[in-house]
């Protein structure tokens, strides 16, 4: 809860709880109505009202339409009874109850200050494909210097969708998302690429599919930035909960598209469409760089250094990706179910960080189980074959291969939701601290593979300073070898 929030919750409640338990004075309704009216007036011009404190206002208000008719009235007012009184206590103290706890699970947060040497700055673009009658939009996270100064951006341009579509995947009331409109991050807007070099390597970011868009992991984005990297954070147009173009239009998930299960026609399909995309991606970023309109980051992205991060089906692409696309060098996949092909299993050369929750898979309702035609016991075979494949993965791999395990996360760790909704659960670590040890360990992968900046949470032996973190690792010290030789 913000602080005049919480004032003003607190005044309000004081007020209320004095009608209860005995009859205010004159002097102290003054006094009451004087400070409600002054902390909701600074409350409204500095935070903005929201629809989570609609109870807060509402007590407000009953508070001074209580005390109004009883300046206006003549007439000595009666003391109610000792069981009304009960009765209405009660009533309060779930209401006031109820006012404090609703800020406090959806609250206007704020991003951890990232911890690089640079500032942050974000721009949108949108991709036109004809050949593929098909546009995307990326949004750029990227070095600006510390000094620079505006106005932050918020999570989205349209917080009215962005709150619809979290809705849709909660099955919460789309006004309890009203509070991502309030929410700002640190970047500033088309502001310049910092200076200090000349180009920055270049992060790719993709999301989950259809619940997710690329506003999913602002977390990460500013990270990644705010230590020297260009990330372009894909929508996979079609696949993502809503994809909001610059000029305010979005396009919702396609009615055929479907959450892939098995390794199979569908999901085959699915990969090589948001591959595709990857890859036009890619091309038109070196159109950015080296052609036509001045923008901010013409010039400025070192294109012989992309690697590519992405969560859920996103880290599956990265996989797959890492085999297709020759212009990526390495990647991260978190929780990336292994969707990809089966020569990926055993033909992947280049460096890949495969991040694991302690809850991979998303606890699947009756009702979504039949949605996808599949028992539980059918979804439980699934989740073997998955298993089973990426252990394959892991033990078949030619490159460097890490295995990083989290416990006390799930599935939807690797994303904003639990800053977003603050429900509190006693078997996952605190969100602040999973978010740290993501991007301490995204941050050091592609600093050694991108920069070749030696870290000792990537050296393949070294053990982490996270008890919550296990590390596998497989064909580290022979890449390095490999380098060495090289030189």
């Amino acid at each position: 809860m913000r602080t005049v929030e919480l004032l003003l919750w607190l005044v309000s409640s004081t007020w209320a709880a004095t009608w209860i338990l005995w009859r205010p004075s004159r002097r102290i309704d003054v006094g009451f109505t004087s400070a409600t009216l002054l902390i909701a007036a600074v409350h409204l011009l500095t935070e903005g009202a929201r629809f989570h404190l609609l109870p807060t206002y509402l007590m407000m208000v009953g508070s001074l339409v209580v005390t109004g008719r009883r300046a206006l009235s003549r007439r000595e007012q009666l003391q109610p009874g000792r069981l009304a009184r009960v009765a209405a206590g009660t009533a309060l103290a779930s209401w006031i109850g109820v006012a404090g706890v609703l800020p406090v699970f959806f609250p206007v947060f704020a991003y951890e200050t990232p911890t690089g040497p640079y500032g942050i700055g974000t721009a949108e673009y949108e991709l036109k494909n004809d050949e593929r009658n098909r546009d995307l939009v990326i949004q750029a996270w990227y070095p600006i210097a510390r000094d620079v100064h505006g106005r932050p951006a918020g999570i989205t341009s349209r917080p009215d969708l962005l709150a619809a579509a979290y809705a849709s995947f909660t099955g919460l009331p789309t006004p309890l998302f009203d509070h991502l409109r309030l929410v700002k991050t640190h970047a500033i807007p088309n502001a310049p690429v910092a200076r200090a070099r000349a180009r920055f390597p270049v992060v790719l970011f993709s999301h989950g599919p259809l619940s997710a868009n690329r506003s999913q992991s602002v977390f990460q984005m500013e990270a990644l930035a705010s230590h020297g990297f260009i990330v372009i954070a894909i929508d996979h147009t079609g696949y993502a909960s809503t994809t909001i173009f610059p000029d305010g239009h979005a396009v919702p998930p396609d009615a055929n598209a479907a959450w892939p299960v098995f390794v199979d026609a569908k999901s085959t399909a699915m990969l090589q469409t948001w591959t595709s995309d990857v890859r036009f991606v890619i091309d038109r970023l070196e159109a950015l760089n080296e052609a036509g309109p001045s923008g901010v980051l013409t010039g400025r992205m070192d294109l012989s250094r992309i690697g590519y991060v992405g969560a859920s089906f996103g880290g599956s692409v990265v996989v797959q990706a890492l085999l297709d696309e020759p212009r990526i060098k390495a990647g991260v996949a978190q929780d990336g179910k292994p969707y990809f092909s089966d020569r990926t299993l055993t033909e992947l050369r280049r460096p890949l960080m495969y991040m694991q929750s302690a809850a991979p898979y998303i606890a699947s309702t009756d009702a979504q189980l039949a949605r996808w035609g599949l028992t539980a016991a059918q979804f439980k075979i699934a989740e073997q074959d998955h298993y089973a494949r990426q252990m394959r993965l892991f033990s078949s791999a030619n490159g460097p291969i890490y295995n990083v395990f989290i416990r006390r996360t799930n599935h939807v760790t690797f994303s904003d939701l639990y800053l977003i909704i603050g429900f509190p659960d006693p078997e996952l670590m605190n969100i602040r601290r999973a978010h740290r040890i993501i991007n301490d360990y995204t941050v050091a992968f592609f600093e050694r593979y991108l920069n070749g900046e030696p870290n000792l949470l990537v050296d393949g032996h070294t053990p982490g300073p996270y008890q919550e973190v296990t590390v596998a690792s497989r064909n580290v010290a022979k890449a390095d070898q490999l380098a060495e030789n090289g030189r």
